[in-house]
């Protein structure tokens, strides 16, 4: 053999060689992807609203009763209780996510919209009394439907002093809900 086709031999020796210890590009590994869900009955009625609509009516208070800006008065618990949820699958979770125009941008509590009313704003909170940031958290509350097709979610509302001088007037806030299940 000559001396070319010696180097060549060697050469092509060293290149598969040197093939056979780089990661193969098709050995990836392989894998299932499960996918799950829930279909469920018709969604479940509001038992304690007309037509969908709950009124909730804050106490009368003074405006000596808010202590500065961030300060809170008047919590009244409401809630909104459910019949006719859906029972299968069990442990359906249910929820009211909170939206509409009247929620404040920077502090997520409710504007007062009342013609000459006080410049207070409405904060939600669940059944502790934790406030509600409706634009971070827009489902706050959620409840498991029991057995009969029943579920209660607790809240209150609260008068806000946005401001440090709170001044007296009418206060009205209104927002919109949408069950939502899990």
């Amino acid at each position: 053999m000559n001396l070319k086709s010696s180097l060549l031999t060697t050469a092509i020796a060293v290149a598969c060689g040197a093939l056979s210890l780089a990661p193969a590009a098709n050995a990836a590994t392989s894998g299932t992807i499960t996918i799950t869900g829930k279909v469920i009955a018709p969604t479940c009625s509001v038992s304690n609203a007309s037509a969908g609509n709950l009124s909730v009516n804050l106490p009368t208070v003074l405006t000596s009763a808010f202590s500065g800006s961030g300060s809170t008065t008047g919590a009244t618990p409401f809630n909104l209780a459910l019949t006719g949820c859906p029972t299968n699958p069990s442990g359906v979770q249910v929820a009211a996510q909170f939206s509409g125009g009247s929620i404040n941008a920077a502090d997520g509590n409710l504007t007062n919209t009342a013609a000459s009313g006080s410049n207070v704003e409405v904060q939600l909170t669940n059944s502790a009394g934790a406030a509600i940031n409706l634009n971070t958290t827009p489902a706050p509350v959620t409840a498991t439907v029991d057995a009969s097709g029943n579920a209660t979610l607790n809240y209150q509302a609260q008068y806000y002093a946005a401001v440090a001088a709170v001044t007296s007037g009418a206060v009205q806030a209104s927002v919109q809900y949408t069950l939502t299940y899990q």
